[in-house]
């Protein structure tokens, strides 16, 4: 107990010592800098607890990948970095998220608000567990509703948890919307308090320089990229042609309900390791096309020179030492002189693959945070 006590007063005083934190969170949630307001969030900085940062510390080791692709896509558009705590909050970053309420997915959405902003619910995908889809969604959504409510943050978040509808009446019955006195009022809903305040608490938790190292740090375990497929394509057979597990191709593509791309789609998305991308093309693009093309127009021959090292032909065809030995069956890095190895095409044009970026899939785009923008999907 002594250690947790001296732990727990050392990470406070560290917070402490940082002067600015609480006009830092002021200004970031666009909350008035008055007494009333800087003591409300000194008194949740107050609250933080041992839990609470074991909390936020397992949470991100527990779901790096979602959390990675969170920060990553944050960092694109230069949204605000608090907006990585709104999914901390919902889901703790868990695709497979469901509530009493029927939400579902990282960034739980109502099923009227997907269908709303354009997510696909159907018997054969639920695109609110897409972690792309609906984070580049959920974006669109609380840009929206930062631009209902005057660009005011800490107002969006509560709405986000309580509908913009409730957040209204809630602040026409208190007849303010000041943050101390909503946070005071029996008005407002108690969940819609305690979202806020957590979110703030975990903003507060990730100034503190040991937790800012983790999130600069954050990487994935496996970073996934995103491919077109038929419509009726099936989950196991992309998993069987690249060596992946089907289970693991489940965890990939949440989104997929019954481990068939929808066939009423003409073509539809997949998600598969990004160290996979050549292996796909070879494997099971290549039977697809084969009595069409040569398959070999997806690899090159290559006859190994004297003193020539499979790193030194990996470098010259700028592929990895383990794509060609994966597609070459060896078992060792030792090549022979005069023996004709498979080099993978890295330029190939798998149905415009490419690491997952807002700005290049077909619902997505930029869109300034610092403007409170409306955006419709419809504009995307």
């Amino acid at each position: 107990m002594r250690f947790i006590s001296i732990f727990l007063f050392t990470f406070l005083f560290i917070v402490s010592a940082k002067a600015d934190i609480i006009s830092e969170v002021l200004e970031e949630f666009a909350i008035n800098n008055t007494k009333a307001n800087r003591d409300s969030v000194i008194n949740i900085q107050k609250s933080i607890t041992q839990d609470d940062i074991r909390d936020f510390k397992s949470t991100l080791k527990s779901k790096p990948n979602n959390a990675y692709i969170v920060k990553r896509e944050i960092e694109k558009i230069d949204a605000p970095k608090f907006l990585m705590f709104l999914a901390m909050t919902e889901s703790r970053f868990t695709n497979f998220a469901t509530s009493d309420k029927k939400a579902a997915g990282m960034w739980q959405f109502m099923p009227k608000t997907a269908k709303a902003f354009g997510l696909d619910i159907n018997a054969h995908v639920d695109e609110r567990r897409d972690p792309f889809l609906s984070t580049d969604t959920a974006f669109a959504y609380i840009a929206t509703l930062n631009g209902m409510f005057d660009n005011k943050w800490y107002l969006s978040l509560m709405a986000y948890n309580c509908g913009d509808g409730c957040m209204r009446k809630t602040i026409k019955n208190l007849g303010t919307n000041d943050f101390s006195a909503l946070l005071n009022s029996s008005i407002t809903p108690k969940e819609t308090k305690g979202f806020i305040k957590k979110i703030i608490k975990y903003t507060i938790i990730s100034k503190t320089p040991h937790i800012e190292s983790v999130l600069v740090n954050l990487e994935p375990n496996v970073e996934i990229e995103k491919i077109k497929v038929d419509g009726g394509t099936k989950l196991s057979s992309v998993a069987k042609s690249i060596g992946v597990p089907v289970e693991d191709m489940k965890t990939y593509n949440p989104h997929i309900k019954q481990g068939v791309a929808p066939s009423t789609n003409e073509t539809y998305h997949f998600y598969i390791p990004e160290d996979k991308l050549n292996l796909y093309a070879l494997n099971y693009i290549g039977k697809l096309i084969r009595g069409e093309k040569e398959l070999d127009k997806r690899f090159e021959i290559h006859r190994v020179a004297k003193d020539e090292t499979l790193k030194d032909i990996a470098d010259k065809w700028s592929v990895k030492v383990a794509d060609i030995k994966e597609l070459n069956g060896l078992k060792s890095d030792k090549v022979v002189v005069g023996y004709e190895l498979k080099i993978p095409l890295t330029n190939l044009a798998l149905n415009d693959n490419k690491k997952y970026s807002i700005g290049s899939a077909s619902k997505t785009k930029k869109f300034d945070f610092r403007k409170g923008n409306i955006v419709a999907l419809s504009d995307l």
